[in-house]
């Protein structure tokens, strides 16, 4: 998998050197977790990851277990490959057409066409641009389903995750626009897992395109 450096949103030359240093150390919290896992990450990898002198890791965190808490929030808080503004364009999109418009099989081709190259692109940007994101997000997906501590912000992340593709369902699900949602949702995050140890040029991003092709074509046509 290729190297991928962690997106970070903060300006640290506007911010106070022990702000600066903490927020260097969250980075490096994240990118730890990316290659080693929940359990393999240790305040000594976290030091090193971040060049700074071990003891600071304990001045700033009160244990490992906060350390990683705050890792994670401070990974929310992150929106890799414009996914706000992408969710936008494609519901400004969606929000042209009537329900007659919907009733008619090309333009709902069309609708299936373009919200699936949508969605195929984010998959795209992801395991391309932002690998160690994902690698820390599927890390805490897993790590969460054993440990309560994690299981909120996990909940919240995911729910964080959802509600765009829930609205994107509605507009075609009358019945149970949740359900779908989360069966895309599963889709797409069991697609970014099985090929994000790939490296870029053996990435089936063919597969990719045809799986969730299907799956938004049965969205759109479900009713």
């Amino acid at each position: 998998m290729a190297e991928s450096t962690v997106v970070n949103i903060n300006r640290r030359g506007t911010r106070p050197r022990g702000e600066q240093t903490r927020q260097k150390i969250l980075d490096a919290t994240l990118s730890v977790i990316a290659r080693e896992g929940v359990r393999g990450t240790t305040h000594r990898a976290i030091a090193k990851e971040a060049d700074v002198q071990l003891s600071l890791t304990t001045y700033y965190f009160r244990d490992l277990n906060e350390l990683i808490s705050l890792a994670f929030q401070s990974f929310m808080d992150q929106d890799y490959g414009d996914t706000a503004d992408g969710w936008r364009r494609a519901f400004s999109y969606l929000d042209q057409f009537t329900a007659e418009d919907l009733a008619d099989a090309q333009t709902r081709d069309r609708i299936v066409d373009y919200c699936s190259k949508r969605i195929v692109d984010h998959i795209r940007r992801g395991l391309l641009e932002y690998p160690k994101l994902l690698a820390f997000e599927h890390h805490f997906f897993y790590e969460a389903l054993n440990d309560d501590r994690l299981q909120e912000l996990s909940h919240t992340h995911r729910k964080r995750l959802l509600m765009p593709l829930v609205r994107f369902c509605e507009y075609f699900s009358a019945e149970d626009p949740e359900t779908d949602a989360r069966l895309l949702f599963g889709t797409i995050t069991r697609l970014e897992h099985q090929e994000l140890p790939h490296a870029p040029d053996d990435i089936d991003f063919k597969a990719i395109r045809n799986e969730i092709r299907r799956m938004v074509s049965w969205i759109v046509n479900s009713n």
